[in-house]
């Protein structure tokens, strides 16, 4: 029976502590917050937000301190990082204003909608001589890092195909239905566009096809991702449905599954192709759901302590391909980014 290796974790205790702030007082944030304080090492020191009275209640929440606008916040010489969870529309000008006072910056995905102003971002960071990361939170997963070690050790053998859902009824999510501010496809199909470039890469064809929202935003969306190798991938999002968000993956030595929500803290099975297999499974023994963002955090604190400018999991030359795979199926179902 095929077997799975154990996740590489990194010991919180074991990178440097950095001292946060965080731009923006959106829900997102308050995720990341509670689970950097519950689970890191990390130092969250201030919030800001131009909404008035909204950074006053959340630093309450949290036992931090709190500015009314971001450029007293990033005056602060007592802060290392700063995340930005700001609308995506937002990430390009928030993100330069950060990098410009010498910030490291971790960018809410997706990093941006637009594939130049990602470019940008980037190209300032690397300039400031800062770290510029997407927040793909699921690829610093505990999970992720079996997925890693299963790729790099051959134990799939040559993948031919990839299949992942993210599937949510979301109707009643207001931001993801105004232009701009959320875009589904953009907000959750990310999520698995990365799953299938961390074991096929980059497409080189797409094809799509999509239920429109009556203000021109896509509801729903299928694509087929095809390869130079001859593999596919298949990708289901929907934010007016509920279905188990699984990826499944089929190579010639095995089939890997990730869930049942392959985008959280969950777990691995994997067995050989014959159909009555028994899986080997390992689970994720934390039940913290989107506390998991703080696996980013540690993460980033390691990145910087050994002074890389990309994150080793998710380059910058990946995020910007993701964007483009987005824009594309977002071009070929006539929907609207903005």
């Amino acid at each position: 029976m095929i077997s799975l290796p154990k996740p590489n974790i990194i010991d919180p205790a074991s990178v440097p502590s950095l001292r946060w702030g965080v731009m923006g007082a959106a829900g997102i944030a308050e995720a990341f917050v509670s689970g950097v304080q519950k689970h890191t090492q990390q130092q969250i020191v201030a919030v800001a937000s131009r909404t008035p009275g909204k950074a006053e209640d959340f630093a309450a929440r949290f036992g931090i301190e709190f500015h009314d606008n971001y450029e007293d916040l990033l005056a602060r010489e007592d802060i290392d990082v700063v995340y930005i969870p700001t609308l995506p529309t937002q990430h390009r000008d928030h993100a330069l204003q950060a990098i410009a006072a010498g910030k490291h910056v971790l960018i809410e995905k997706p990093i941006t909608l637009d594939v130049e102003e990602a470019k940008e971002i980037f190209a300032a960071a690397k300039a400031a001589g800062v770290l510029a990361m997407e927040a793909m939170w699921t690829r610093y997963l505990p999970q992720y890092d079996i997925i890693r070690q299963v790729i790099a050790d051959g134990t799939l053998g040559e993948i031919d195909m990839v299949n992942v859902s993210m599937c949510q009824a979301n109707l009643e999510i207001p931001r993801l239905w105004k232009k701009g501010h959320g875009d589904p496809f953009f907000d959750m199909g990310i999520y698995p566009v990365s799953f299938v470039q961390s074991f096929l890469g980059n497409p080189s064809s797409i094809t799509a096809q999509g239920v429109l929202h009556p203000n021109g935003i896509e509801e729903e969306v299928s694509v087929q991702l095809n390869y130079e190798s001859g593999a596919r991938a298949y990708i289901l999002v929907s934010a007016r449905a509920s279905i188990t968000g699984i990826g499944q993956v089929a190579g010639s030595k095995a089939k890997l599954t990730v869930g049942p929500e392959f985008c959280i803290p969950s777990s691995v099975a994997i067995a050989d192709v014959d159909f009555y297999a028994q899986p080997e499974l390992w689970v994720d023994p934390n039940k913290i759901g989107h506390e998991g963002l703080s696996y980013q955090a540690t993460a980033m604190a390691s990145f910087i302590e050994q002074g890389l400018l990309e994150s080793p999991h998710e380059s910058h030359a990946d995020s910007i391909a993701n964007l483009e795979v987005c824009a594309e199926v977002i071009r070929l179902i006539g929907a609207e980014i903005v």
